[in-house]
């Protein structure tokens, strides 16, 4: 094995630093973390306007009633929830650390150098309005829809979340790579935060050639459609092989690209 059961442990335990930093810096300056709050909630509130006027009106899109579009709504609130709380802070930093020399501290450190710039920070303000928000319109939904609260279920959704996790990061940190020749890699970086916002409504109201591109081309549809097409027990064979398989594959295509970024690299002293 190429990485032993020792590493992966140093890695979390470090995960776990950097998440208790992270959190000591929020109670030192709580205003910070009062504001990203109310400032994150208040976003969340406008969001939901749609979804409360679909769902009011009894409206069927594509075959999807006004209960399984609460199950996409709410899953798409969640993976927010993830993205904003683990992701989003050290995305918006990468380019800065090249800039300005902190990747060769980085460099210098006994862990994986991605590892370092993927976690090293943990946003706590913005994930639990989405996160309370997300879990309670997934819940009400699942009852009203009658979905039996199985383990079996519950262990199943949790598990494509976690899938969409993988694939989440792998789609978002992929333009940021491009910041090693760029330096900046916003244009591209806002492109994407844009398409991410397709993942608003079920996929099904999309032409097939769109569906099949954000699936299997460049998978942002997957993040939060994978998850709720699974509770709804509209997966079929293709789309359950393709939720093991493209967290496997996107994950590759990053960390071959990574390898071939930092071979690339020159010190941002030299």
């Amino acid at each position: 094995m190429s990485i032993s059961l020792s590493e992966i442990r140093k890695h979390v335990r470090m995960f776990y630093i950097f998440a208790k930093n992270s959190l000591l810096g929020y109670m030192e300056y709580k205003a910070n973390f009062y504001s990203g709050l109310i400032m994150e909630t208040v976003f969340l509130f406008s969001k939901l306007i749609y979804i409360v006027f679909v769902f009011r009106l009894g409206i069927e899109i594509n075959g999807i009633s006004p209960d399984e579009m609460m199950i996409f709504t709410g899953t798409f609130t969640i993976m927010i929830a993830i993205y904003t709380g683990l992701f989003m802070d050290n995305f918006y930093r990468f380019a800065g650390h090249i800039r300005n020399g902190t990747l060769d501290l980085y460099m210098t450190k006994p862990l994986s150098l991605q590892f370092m710039v993927s976690f090293r920070r943990v946003n706590f303000a913005f994930p639990i309005p989405n996160l309370i928000a997300g879990i309670t319109m997934v819940v009400l939904a699942w009852k009203r829809l009658g979905i039996e609260p199985s383990l079996i279920h519950l262990a199943g959704y949790i598990g494509v979340i976690l899938s969409s996790t993988v694939v989440t990061y792998s789609v978002l940190f992929l333009p940021q790579i491009l910041a090693f020749w760029t330096v900046k890699s916003g244009a591209i970086f806002d492109i994407l935060d844009k398409c991410w916002d397709l993942n608003n409504m079920p996929m099904y109201i999309y032409p097939k050639w769109l569906r099949r591109i954000g699936l299997y081309v460049v998978p942002i549809l997957f993040i939060t459609n994978m998850p709720s097409v699974y509770l709804i027990e509209r997966l079929d064979l293709v789309l359950g092989i393709w939720i093991f398989a493209a967290p496997v594959l996107s994950l590759l295509v990053v960390r071959m690209f990574w390898k071939l970024a930092v071979k690339r690299y020159e010190s941002a002293s030299s």
